[in-house]
């Protein structure tokens, strides 16, 4: 990928917020940075769970830039009539109901479809609120 020089104020903000889980959680938030399963964040404090991070896998595999993708709802990378069961269980997996992953068929920004396997790992504070 090509370095950005002016970056947006969502792709400083998401940088920032992978700084600051970098210093508190080290190799974890580096693994996700390079590995090669495709992977993204998001702010499970919003309704549409808009996606603060996206690894380069995730770009590589949609062909979507990272400021193409910062900011927008987890569900823009779904294929617009999605099995219902599918956004169902996506959607009870990021309200903490569920652990047990699904299929959803994707969009690359070329338009070709793919198969994604999606596990869903919310993140809670210390009080048991959902903060991710």
């Amino acid at each position: 990928m090509t370095e950005v020089t002016n970056k947006s104020p969502e792709q400083k903000n998401a940088e920032a917020e992978v700084e600051s889980f970098r210093r508190t959680l080290g190799p974890f938030v580096v693994a996700a940075e390079t590995t090669r399963m495709a992977m993204v964040f998001t702010d499970a404090t919003e309704s549409h769970n808009p996606i603060f991070f996206a690894n380069d896998s995730l770009l590589l595999q949609t062909g979507y830039d990272r400021e193409e993708v910062l900011g927008k709802p987890f569900n823009f990378l779904m294929v617009n009539g999605a099995d219902a069961a599918a956004v169902a269980q996506v959607k009870s997996e990021f309200e903490g109901g569920s652990e047990d992953g699904t299929e959803i068929l994707c969009r690359r920004k070329d338009g070709s479809e793919f198969w994604a396997g999606v596990f869903i790992c919310p993140v809670h504070d210390e009080g048991g609120s959902l903060v991710q």
